[in-house]
């Protein structure tokens, strides 16, 4: 599964987030709304029945009573509240007309607690109701004593029928009971309205939320990003490059100015790892020469067939090795420091790949290989021959050492869209899956070579690869497997114009000039 990137994550671990936090304000405000708006309506239901006492009489009583409170909310919402007036054991006296046939008041839901705070409150005789006034509604005898409005202590309900939801209000004094009921249809609609509002509103909050922190995230990443475009472009030969920063982060400005202190190191370490690297092959090649010719003299003044004889050959082939590896770390250095020079000319490929691949055949012709090769005639390109032909050779003799006894081998060459490629396939066991990543590594090599019984010294590949990349071109390992090992050269048929530079990348690197660009290894 392909990882979530992380500015991505950032964005939507922020949706998530605030999403949650988002639902749990939302669920919140709408119950604690809700306890309100229905808080409201029981405080309603309170006022209506303190202010029309007027229910305890007759059923002529209860129609006033009802018509006042329909008074209060209109003509056009009489249909929202009902009325009921019953005595304590469900015995109706009186009910609205609109009292929904579904709704049951029995006497459990008449039951109703005595209330503490009216005890010991004296009451009004011959008066009406204990909270009323004279009989023309002014203050009557004992009026300024204290007044119990009812008796027991309310009682709040809601009922739900099939077409809404009434919340009922049950009021007492002594048995008497006074059932309110407001329908809860407008508080439905209300509360609906917020929960549709705040659902429509949601997504459009997370996109918002997201978006935020997708850009949160981009500008605190672009420091990085800049690290990373600054650590992408260093190479071997881009190890001079630094990373700008700036104060407003102190954070990202300590971890630059960290790995730009690596950077320094790195480069010291390397520019003195080259240094070394030329300036030993340099100082060794006086003395091999040296070597060599002495040894040469040594094996003609030398008897033939005697023991020094084949010692003096024996040394000779190793002083011949040991030429060939200073030259190969002689031009490894020169392509650490900067670019190979190369002495370009128009060059057909093909004739000189048919005189290459007939010296390869005397290789070859030892363990009785087939070289199969497919050339077309007159393809040219842009190139320095000498050290080309190097790197090519390199991988033809790989192919002979890696090869089978009478395996064969097959040279492609085939140009178009500018470009020339070049493909190097043989038999033989193939090469194990755990050292193809390490194929191109300097001084590697493989099981079967480290046996002993194949000469190298593990750079080749890594040269000719170097050769190559300094013609702007590639060298790869297209597949390998038993029975099939198949190399791939591209190159481009003309010379890009940013690889005719001789000068190195460092002021300080040594200028290195290879004594021999022809040669197999």
């Amino acid at each position: 599964m392909k990882p979530i990137p992380f500015r991505l994550r950032i964005a939507l671990l922020s949706a998530a987030i605030s999403g949650g936090v988002l639902l749990t304000f939302g669920a919140t405000g709408w119950f604690l709304l809700h306890r309100e708006r229905v808080a409201a309506l029981d405080r309603e239901l309170r006022a209506l029945a303190y202010r029309h006492p007027g229910w305890i009489g007759g059923r002529a009583n209860f129609e006033r009573l009802a018509s006042a409170i329909e008074f209060v909310f209109g003509e056009d919402r009489k249909d929202q509240l009902i009325l009921l007036v019953a005595n304590a054991a469900g015995e109706v006296r009186y009910r609205s007309p609109n009292w929904p046939g579904e709704l049951a008041i029995g006497p459990a839901e008449l039951r109703l607690a005595d209330d503490p705070s009216t005890a010991g409150i004296r009451r009004i005789a011959g008066r009406g109701p204990p909270w009323a006034g004279g009989a023309s509604g002014g203050p009557g005898p004992g009026a300024n004593a204290p007044v119990a409005v009812f008796s027991k202590v309310p009682r709040f309900r809601t009922f739900r029928t099939a077409a809404t939801h009434w919340r009922v209000g049950v009021f007492g004094e002594g048995s008497d009971r006074l059932v309110i009921g407001l329908n809860g249809a407008e508080l439905d609609r209300e509360l609906r309205r917020m929960r549709n509002a705040f659902l429509i509103a949601f997504p459009f909050a997370l996109l918002a939320i997201g978006g935020g922190g997708w850009w949160v995230a981009g500008r605190a990443l672009r420091p990085l990003r800049r690290i990373s475009q600054v650590a992408e472009g260093m190479t071997a030969r881009g190890l001079d490059q630094r990373i700008t920063w700036s104060a407003e982060d102190p954070e990202i400005a300590r971890l630059i100015r960290v790995l730009n202190g690596m950077m320094d190191r790195l480069q010291t370490s390397f520019q003195q790892a080259t240094r070394f690297s030329a300036d030993a092959s340099h100082e060794l090649k006086t003395p091999l020469a040296v070597m060599q010719g002495e040894i040469e003299a040594a094996l003609q003044a030398a008897a033939p067939g005697s023991r020094e004889q084949q010692a003096f050959v024996e040394l000779l082939e190793q002083t011949q090795r040991l030429k060939t590896i200073t030259r190969s770390l002689l031009l490894l250095a020169q392509a650490d420091a900067g670019p190979l020079p190369l002495t370009r000319s128009r060059l057909d490929l093909s004739s000189a790949l048919n005189e290459l691949i007939e010296d390869i055949e005397i290789l070859a012709a030892d363990q009785h290989l087939r070289i199969e090769r497919r050339l077309p005639p007159a393809l040219s390109l842009d190139a320095d021959w000498p050290l080309l032909r190097q790197a090519v050779g390199n991988v033809l003799q790989n192919a002979v050492r890696y090869n089978e006894p009478g395996g064969w081998i097959r040279v492609a060459l085939e140009g178009s869209d500018g470009e020339v490629v070049l493909e190097v396939g043989n038999g033989g066991p193939g090469i194990p899956e755990a050292d193809q990543t390490r194929l191109f590594d300097r001084f590697f090599r493989g099981a079967t070579a480290r046996s002993g019984t194949i000469e190298g010294a593990g750079l080749g590949l890594s040269l000719a690869r170097e050769i190559v990349r300094a013609h702007g071109g590639t060298l790869d390992l297209k597949e390998s497997r038993p029975g099939h090992t198949c190399f791939r050269l591209v190159l481009p048929a003309r010379s890009p114009a940013d690889v005719h530079s001789i000068a190195g990348r460092y002021s300080d690197a040594p200028t290195i000039t290879p004594e021999v660009k022809s040669g197999n290894r």
